[in-house]
């Protein structure tokens, strides 16, 4: 049964290692867009939270800070892959200036907040909104 177990192993790991690397990348690119566009959302849903008096200004702080370590880290994951064909060089220079797009947004909500300024917080709505999109798009590449 071991042996049975341990071969079965051996040939996942064989047949991973054999997989497209245009479909790594997708795949890398997919898991790091869903990550942040959760990111995104939970920005997006604190400002509206705030705007609406439903959410305390610390509160919304916080929760954007955390956010915005959330994407940091499914940018900087992505960022250390290898494109290696024309085809995946292209998808990473598109995936990650989505992921940069994104990241600056949430980072100039963290400074507004950080400010006591609702209002250019707000003005990243639109920004939030479509990098939600784009990444959302970007998330289904692996299915």
């Amino acid at each position: 049964m071991r042996r049975a177990v341990a071969v079965a192993v051996l040939m996942v790991m064989v047949l991973s290692s054999c997989a497209d690397p245009d479909q790594k990348l997708r795949s890398a690119a997919a898991q790091s867009a869903r990550d942040a566009a959760s990111e995104v959302r939970t920005t997006q849903v604190a400002v509206e939270q705030l705007r609406a008096h439903q959410l305390w200004s610390q509160s919304a702080g916080q929760i954007v800070g955390d956010a915005e370590k959330g994407v940091e880290k499914a940018t900087s994951s992505f960022s250390a892959q290898q494109p290696s064909t024309e085809t995946s060089t292209r998808l990473y220079e598109q995936v990650t200036k989505t992921l940069d797009d994104a990241q600056t947004a949430v980072t100039a909500v963290r400074i507004a907040l950080g400010n006591g300024d609702l209002a250019a917080a707000e003005q990243q709505l639109t920004a939030l909104r479509q990098s939600g999109a784009d990444l959302g798009r970007i998330g289904e590449l692996a299915k």
